[in-house]
Order: structure tokens, then C-alpha cells, then sequence
């Protein structure tokens, strides 16, 4: 019987481990749930992994493989993952694309790396990113440290009056408040600050604020690492997180990935390589590569697609590095895309959408902002101000953006109160599990063509196969990938059984890479690209009783291993 899913709800760790059993119970034939370790409080890190086990084990097949909340606050993200696992399984049979993919490749789906760190934020008003290796109150230890202070159950803002602030109330909606001009005198100003209290000495004046070390598990991958000192939230030594080493363990069991996808929320964009450098610096055939895969992507979500060096970092001369998408492509040379989910701006209907919601907006920004959530959340998104008598800082104000269902998350149903914002959270998971579909179907694929076996006489047989790439990415999947020394070539193997003796030819034959689809872009023209073979063939002569059963074999991990039966005849 299928197994029904409601997705118009956020799931925690219990609900998400139920529905991923009843999931893999629902589906035997096609998926199976394993555990590939612990996180810091003892919740398993899930990976379901999803294919046709009748038509070639699931490591003999190229694969597709995607994670999902990595950080904390990032909830969308494992519902998209849940969504895509839930969508495959439902549509084998139905689809033709589902049907094709499972068959032919392999899912590996991992839709939540940090458990921890997700609980934390769906249970308390922590605004978290990290993972368990600290508990909400552990993570700053000094200064202004983050806390529910008035007990309503969400972490907003604190205003305080202050002659040298940075704010004031805008005249359009209380409720908004705008930067102070650089010469603006005469009026009553704020400074604005995350709500909590003050830990360790004070002296009554400075309010110094403490950088949380909750971390962030995409810092702490090999690629690049840098210590705390330099990368913030990379950890203590690469991998130090359980939940990042069990995720890199099973990436580097798993050579047959082929394609990778990693969820993160907020932005409403598609991020590509590279993050350290220009894209002056990328192999331009794996920039050409990105592009037309993040097409598609465009196509199914409406986001763009960029450069994390060139349009995401704020700093150039301070790249981030350690995180998962540095580590697959630069290192591995998968052809990765790391999605940023949602963008209230988007759904607010800003004119000009930024990044980064991080930010100060303009008046006009923001009263659109405060209309979708008086319109769509019925009011939910936003505390209004509210007097607090605080202990160390006196009279103040506490209020503001909700933050986890506004900026970081589409609102569940449960906050929605239009059909339209009812229908964002189901839109972003079904439009980014559309995108992942194409992006897998890219891969290379081999396939054994040409067999013959031809009598030579004095039990002599010459033995041939055409080994081809049908897939649209070549079998080294990037030039990146080549340049690391981590592409392995295809290779065909004869398997000789007893009584049959190898003659002339090797065993095993290397036959290079085989090129995919993605070059012939055009007609030939010698001012284009030079076109590389996808096809190649291997030839044993070998001496044999006839009906003697012989079998070919090719491989290439990433893009799966075929074998055929020929009978000496």
C-alpha cells in the first residue's frame, strides 16, 4: 500500500525516523533505510537509499546522492529531501523519468545530517546553527548571551533607548524600525540587540557579544579547512563533527556518486562552484557543464543560479572554505549544487530581491514585508513591542521578526492563513525535488553493445564488445575530477570460466574516459570544442570447448558497471 504523507507540517526527529521506516516498510522492493552513525546525543544520522535492486546492485550503478539540514534552523530542507524520497517511491511505475532512474542509477538521500541541532531549533527559540555538541545556554558564555528573557517562547530583538543609537521608529509603522541618518539629530534613537542576558563580569556599560559556538558543520569539511581562529564555526579538526564524519565516510564508501545536491535555506537561489576562486579559474568545460545543468535548475524553481565566489561572499579576501560543496567538487570533481531555499522577499513581492536577508532594508522593503505577514501569517511573524523591565539593562522593549518561519523557512500550514502562503511550503519542496530529478538524469551510464563471438576453428574465439556512454555527463564526470587524479577510466573485463584460456588480449582493458553528451552542444565546427569519443572496444581471442559461457564486464565507478552472457558457438 503507498504510504501517505502530509507535508504541510514540519516534522521532528521521532516523526521524521517514522515516516522514513514506514517509508522503507511501504517500499521494500526500492528502498532501504540505514543508519551511517550517532550525532553528539545519540539520534541516528538517516540515509535511505532508493533503486531497482533487480536490475543491478545499488553500488553498480551510478548515483545520485543528497543531504539535507546541515544546520540547524534549515528545516525545509529535510522536508525537501523527505519529499523527494517520498516522490520517487510514489512515482516508480507511473513516471517514466522515476522509472528510467531507478532502474538505471541510484538515490542516496540523507535528509537530516544534524538531528541535534535540528530538534533544538524546532523545539525551543534558539536561533541555532550548529549541531548537539552544545545545549541552548552552553553555546555563549560571556556578554550579551541569547534568551527567551520573557518567557513567550521565541528569541526576538531588544530596542533600548540610547542618544548614540543606530535606529528610531519609523513614522509609517511603529512597529518598523529604520537606521537613524548619518547627521540626523533631535530625536529618540535605539541601539538594537538579540534578546538575552548578560553572562560573566560586567561592568554595567559595554555590551560586548560573544560569537556562539554552536558551529556549523559546513566548515568542517577537508576542503580548504581552516581553524576556528580563521573560519568561523569550522570545529575543532576536520571532521571533528560525528554527524559531518559519518556523512564524508559514506561519500567516499560510495565512489559510484555521480551527482550531488546539498538543501540549505535562505536565499531562494542555486549556488554552484566556485567558492574559493573566480570562475576565470574553473575548467571551462566543467563551467559549461554548471550552466546547463543550473538551466534546468532555473527552469523548475525560478532561482538563479551563481557563483558562491563571485555573487555569495561578501568578502572576496575572506572566502569561506570546509564546507561539503568545496570538498565534492574541488576535490572530487562531482558536479555539485548546494540550493538555497525560499526568499520571503520573493513572496512579499520585493522589486529587488537581495542574497542576503541579513540586512537593512529600505522603509518601502519592509512595509511590504509587514504587509505579507499581517496578510499571509496572520500577524505571526512579527512580536509587536512590547515594555520589559530587563534585570541588568532596565526598561526596555522587546519585539520584532519571529525569524524560523518568515526568514529561514517557508511558514508551515499552521502559520499560513491565505491559500497562498498554505501553498509556498508544498511549491518550494515539489519545484527543488523536480530539479534534482533532471540534475540525476545528467549522469553517465554504460552500456555494452556489438557483442560477438566468432569461431576461429581449433576451439579459437574472437571475442568483442563496444562499450558506450549513454549518458549526457562523460564518465570522468569533469575535467575537475581529472586534474585531482580522482577520475577513474572505464575499463572491460572478460571473466573466463574454468576450462577457457585467455590466448591474445588482456583480462582487463582500459579503455579511458568515455565522453557524454554534454560537449556536443552543436554541430561540429573545427571552432568549437574538440569532440571526444563515447564509445570504445575491447577484443580477446580465447581458446574454449564450445558452449562454453563466457562474460563481458564494463566498468567505470561513476558511471556504473554492465555485463553481458556470450556462449562460444
Amino acid at each position: 500500500m503507498p504510504y501517505t504523507l502530509d507535508f504541510s507540517e514540519y516534522f521532528n526527529y521521532q516523526d521524521l525516523t517514522t515516516h522514513l521506516h514506514g517509508l522503507a516498510d511501504a517500499y521494500p522492493a526500492l528502498a532501504s533505510l540505514q543508519s551511517l552513525g550517532k550525532s553528539w546525543r545519540g539520534r541516528d544520522v538517516w540515509c535511505m537509499t532508493i533503486t531497482n535492486p533487480a536490475t543491478g546492485a545499488h553500488n553498480e550503478k551510478p548515483a545520485f546522492y543528497i543531504d539535507a539540514h546541515i544546520h540547524a534552523e534549515e528545516v525545509a530542507t529535510s522536508h525537501t529531501a523527505l519529499y523527494t524520497i517520498w516522490y520517487l517511491l510514489e512515482n516508480y511505475g507511473k513516471d517514466s523519468t522515476i522509472t528510467y532512474l531507478l532502474d538505471n542509477t541510484t538515490f542516496y538521500i540523507l535528509p537530516r545530517t544534524n538531528p541535534d541541532g535540528a530538534e533544538i531549533s524546532l523545539t525551543t527559540g534558539h536561533h541555532w546553527c550548529g549541531n548537539g555538541r552544545y545545549l541552548p545556554g552552553e553555546e555563549q558564555t560571556r556578554g550579551l548571551c541569547q534568551e527567551d528573557i520573557n518567557g513567550d517562547g521565541y528569541i526576538v530583538q531588544m530596542r533600548i533607548q540610547d542618544p548614540a543609537g543606530e535606529w528610531k521608529v519609523s513614522d509609517r509603522d511603529p512597529r518598523l524600525m529604520v537606521l537613524r541618518e548619518p547627521g540626523e539629530v533631535g530625536g529618540t534613537y535605539y541601539r538594537m540587540y538579540r534578546e538575552g542576558m548578560i553572562r560573566g563580569p560586567w561592568d554595567g556599560v559595554t555590551i560586548e557579544i560573544e560569537k556562539p559556538r554552536d558551529g556549523n558543520m559546513n566548515r568542517n569539511f577537508p576542503a580548504g579547512w581552516y581553524p576556528e581562529n580563521r573560519q568561523y564555526g569550522a570545529g575543532e579538526y576536520p571532521l571533528s563533527e560525528p554527524e559531518a564524519m559519518a556523512t564524508a565516510r559514506f561519500i567516499l564508501d560510495h565512489p559510484n556518486i555521480s551527482g550531488m545536491q546539498c538543501y540549505h535555506t535562505h536565499g531562494g537561489l542555486l549556488l554552484r562552484p566556485s567558492l574559493i576562486a573566480p570562475d576565470s579559474s574553473m575548467p571551462r568545460a566543467d563551467l559549461a557543464i554548471y550552466k546547463t545543468i543550473g538551466a534546468m535548475g532555473e527552469a523548475a524553481t525560478g532561482y538563479p543560479v551563481i557563483s558562491v565566489y563571485e555573487e555569495f561572499t561578501p568578502d572576496p579576501s575572506q572566502a569561506r572554505t570546509g564546507s561539503m560543496m568545496q570538498w565534492s567538487y574541488d576535490e572530487m570533481g562531482i558536479i555539485t549544487f548546494s540550493t538555497e531555499l525560499w526568499n520571503p522577499e520573493l513572496a512579499a513581492g520585493l522589486q529587488h530581491v537581495e542574497k542576503y536577508q541579513v540586512r537593512a532594508r529600505s522603509t518601502d522593503d519592509e512595509i511590504r514585508l509587514l504587509k505579507y505577514n499581517d496578510e499571509h501569517l496572520g500577524g505571526k511573524g512579527f512580536i509587536p513591542w512590547t515594555p520589559f523591565e530587563h534585570p541588568q539593562l532596565g526598561p526596555i522593549e522587546i519585539g520584532g521578526w519571529t525569524h524560523m518561519y518568515t526568514f529561514r523557512n517557508p511558514p508551515p500550514a499552521s502559520w499560513a492563513t491565505t491559500d497562498r502562503a498554505r501553498g509556498f511550503l508544498h511549491e518550494t519542496i515539489h519545484n527543488n525535488c523536480l530539479f534534482t530529478i533532471k540534475h540525476a538524469a545528467a549522469t553517465p551510464l554504460l552500456r555494452l553493445e556489438s557483442l560477438k563471438v566468432e569461431a576461429l576453428g581449433a576451439d579459437l574465439y574472437k571475442v568483442s564488445a563496444v562499450v558506450k556512454n549513454i549518458g549526457f555527463l562523460p564518465t570522468n564526470l569533469t575535467e575537475m575530477a581529472i586534474r585531482q587524479k580522482v577520475a577513474v577510466t572505464t575499463r572491460a573485463t572478460l571473466h573466463l570460466p574454468d576450462g577457457a584460456e585467455l590466448v591474445m588480449g588482456d583480462l582487463i582493458q582500459d579503455l579511458g574516459h568515455l565522453a557524454g553528451r554534454d560537449e556536443r552542444n552543436a554541430t561540429w565546427s573545427p571552432w568549437l570544442r574538440e569532440w571526444h569519443t563515447s564509445q570504445r572496444k575491447a577484443e580477446w581471442l580465447v581458446r574454449a570447448p564450445a558452449g562454453t559461457a563466457l562474460t563481458v564486464e564494463a566498468g567505470s565507478p561513476r558511471a556504473g558497471t554492465t555485463r553481458a552472457e556470450l556462449v562460444c558457438s
